[in-house]
Order: C-alpha cells, then structure tokens, then sequence
C-alpha cells in the first residue's frame, strides 16, 4: 500500500494536520495512524478551555490565530458543528499584589485582560467566592470548547477530502532511498515519502524510530468530576483558577497520619498555585497541575490516592462552601488522567527536524485544544513550503534550541504560562 504523508498520532494535533493539508489542496495522499481510535488519549483527558492571552507574544498570537480558525470554522460549518462558549477565564487571589502570571506588567496585555480589585464589587458579581478574595484578572476572549465535536468535525472532513484513517501501532520506521517504510502491528508497511510525528506523550517513541530526540518532558496530570447536589457552583460561573499557592488545612489527626506514612507526606507540602474549576453538565470538573515530575508515558496510568480529597480541600480555601463536599465527595466520583508533554519553556515544537521530510507537531502541554488548529495549520504550511509563514512559527521550530535570539528569549522567560 503505497502512501505519501504519513502522520503517526490521531489526538487533535494530528487531525487538525490532517485537515489543513487536504483544506490547503495537499496533491500527496495523506494516512493517519493511532494505536487506538482518534481522540481517545491525551485529547480525551483535555480541559476543553481556550483563552487568548499569554504572557508571551508569540504564544499570544498562536491561541489567537487558533481561536480565529475555530470561529471560521463554525461559520462554515454551522454553529452547531461545535460547542464554543465565551464563558469566561478568571483568575483570582487573595492577595492584591500577586502579579498573576506576571501579566500585569505588560501594556500590551490591558486591551486583554480587565482587573478588579474593589472587594465590594468581587462579593456582588461573584458571592460564591471567599469574601476574602481581594483580586480577579479576567481574560476578556476566553470559553469552553467541545473538544470532540471539534475533532470529529474536522476527521468528517478530512476523510471527504480523502484521508484515510488506520487503527493499528506504529512498530517501526526505516528509511530506504529517500522515502520511509512505517511498519504497522497490523502487518501492513506503508511507504512514505514524509512523516509527521503527532504523537502526544509519545512524542519520542516515535522521533526515536528516525534517530531523532526532542527536549520535552511528560508529567502526568489528574482532573475529576463531581456532582454538585447543593448546587454550589453556579453553571455560569467562568473559569476559575486560583493563583496562589497554599499549604493544605488538614486537621490535627489528618497531620499527624500523613506523616506517619511516607507516601503521604505530599499532602503536607505546599502546594503551588493553578488549582482550577468550572461548572459541567455532570456537575463540577476540578483539576490541579501540581506535579512536576517527569514520567515515562503509560498507556494506562496509575491512580492517584486522595487526589479528589486534596482539591477540594485547595479549592475551599477560595470556594468555602465546597468544604460540604471534603467529608462526604457526591459520587458518582470520574476521574481521568493525561500528560502534559511541554518543553522547558513550555512552547510547543512545530516543523521540519533535522531528518529529511520528517515533521513534527507537538508538545502542547496544557493548550492543546485551544491551539490544535493553529498548531496543525502551522504544520501543513511547513510541509507544503509555504513561504508565507506566521511570525509565531521561528519560536517553535525543532531547530529554535540552535538559535541564539531565541534561546535567550528562552532563559530570560518569567512565566510559561502553565496552569
């Protein structure tokens, strides 16, 4: 079976690479392959948020061009074809002087964002919230998104322009006069006279099949959901995520057995800012990216004892009535777990690598969703050689680490914007 684009991965990355090569007259056939259905690891695990602020310009003009792209996409496609709701993205603290990601100091930010800091007016507009909060940075363009409504909207079209789809792993990739033999666990070999590595968390099983390696790390980061029986959060409460780090308010005998056990002892650290919330059909999705450790990907990844206890117990600090839920969590309890796979500077990695028509879209640690169509539009232009490329694209290309400019961009970064 001869092909002529093979991309490896079928998270939205992958798709939305997919699309915009056959959206953009692609001549070569184009193949994706997924070990398992489309959107059903990392993807499936995701937030579903988007917001167009960050602290970084390039970052910034990314998410936009991908928020842009999925308004363009619902009006060509009807706005039914996807769920995109400008619900809101709040940050809050009770601390005045926190300065929220750094964002504040940036001028260019103000158009953006809108701060409140009246006490008086955070109780009316926002009663559920501690009346201690003394600060709210509002994101002014920022929502919720159907992520699999997105994704399959853009897999229909895809396979009407001609993609085809294979359900089978990637064992291994071998290049012979030029092109690449990608041999498949279903016994098929496809040959390939480029390859887009859209691989998730896998980002480097894959580039390592073409002796190719990135600096990206996976940290496998927890969201759950609850009912929400007293209806403590209103359902058009935007989200919200609290900035400042804390030191959990456990009890006297909660103190005394978590140090008693060693595998409890994390309950006890402090823990850092980004605990964050937001209304669901379901109830309530909370999620809280402490971890930080870097952890080689499993398809099926462990549990996490007293996850659920621990956030809510974080997120009564600035939601008091969830403490109702710490003792007695409303069931039924889903919980999910996905890797963030980013970069030290927490940009993605977008375009050609040092192989020879090998491609890459990845490390979208976070974000994923919200610039999947910015990021697979970048891709496809990168492998059509379009010469007309966006000024976001220099900072995430797989050589960035061999630019001096942007490398001292890099170390002198603030903030990378990770929730």
């Amino acid at each position: 079976m001869a092909t002529s684009i093979v991309i490896c991965g079928a998270g939205i990355a992958g798709i939305s690479t997919a699309y915009y090569l056959l959206k953009n007259n692609c001549k070569s056939k184009v193949v994706l392959v997924d070990k398992n259905q489309p959107l059903s690891f990392t993807t499936s695990k995701s937030g579903e948020n988007y917001r167009d602020y960050w602290p970084q310009e390039c970052m910034q003009n990314f998410v936009s061009r991908s928020i842009l792209l999925m308004k363009d996409l619902r009006l060509k496609y009807g706005s039914d074809s996807f769920k995109m709701i400008e619900s809101g993205y709040n940050f809050i603290s009770h601390h005045k002087e926190n300065p929220i990601f750094d964002i504040e100091s940036n001028d260019k930010s103000k158009a953006l964002l809108e701060k409140i800091d009246d006490t008086a007016i955070i109780q009316r507009d926002y009663p559920y919230l501690d009346k201690k909060i003394a600060k709210i940075i509002k994101i002014k363009n920022a929502g919720k998104i159907d992520v699999y409504d997105l994704g399959n909207l853009l897999l229909r079209e895809a396979k009407k322009m001609g993609l085809q789809f294979i359900q089978s792993e990637v064992l291994s990739i071998s290049k012979i006069n030029g092109d690449y033999k990608v041999n498949l666990a279903s016994k098929e070999t496809l040959n390939a006279s480029k390859i887009v590595i859209s691989s998730g968390p896998f980002i480097n099983t894959i580039a390592n099949m073409l002796d190719l390696h990135f600096p990206v790390i996976n940290t496998l980061q927890r969201k759950f959901i609850i009912p929400d029986p007293k209806n403590i959060i209103p359902k058009n409460m935007p989200f919200t995520i609290y900035a400042d780090s804390q030191k959990l308010n456990w009890s006297k005998d909660e103190i005394a057995f978590f140090s008693s056990d060693e595998k409890l002892h994390w309950l006890l650290q402090e823990f850092p800012g980004g605990l964050h919330i937001k209304p669901e059909t379901e109830g309530i999705k909370l999620g809280w990216a402490f971890q930080t450790e870097s952890e080689i990907p499993e398809w099926h990844p462990k549990n996490f004892d007293l996850f659920p206890q621990a956030v809510l117990k974080g997120a009564s600090r600035f939601i008091p009535e969830l403490a109702a839920y710490e003792e007695d969590i409303p069931t039924p309890i889903i919980e999910y777990a996905g890797y963030y796979t980013r970069t030290k500077e927490n940009w993605p990695i977008i375009g050609p690598t040092k192989e020879k028509n090998v491609f890459v879209v990845g490390a979208l640690a976070g974000y994923g969703t919200m610039s999947a169509c910015a990021a697979g539009e970048l891709c496809a232009n990168h492998i059509l050689k379009s010469i007309d490329l966006p000024s976001y694209a220099e900072y995430f290309h797989p050589l960035k680490y061999e630019n001096p400019k942007i490398m001292n961009l890099i170390n002198n970064l603030k903030s990378d914007g990770q929730l």
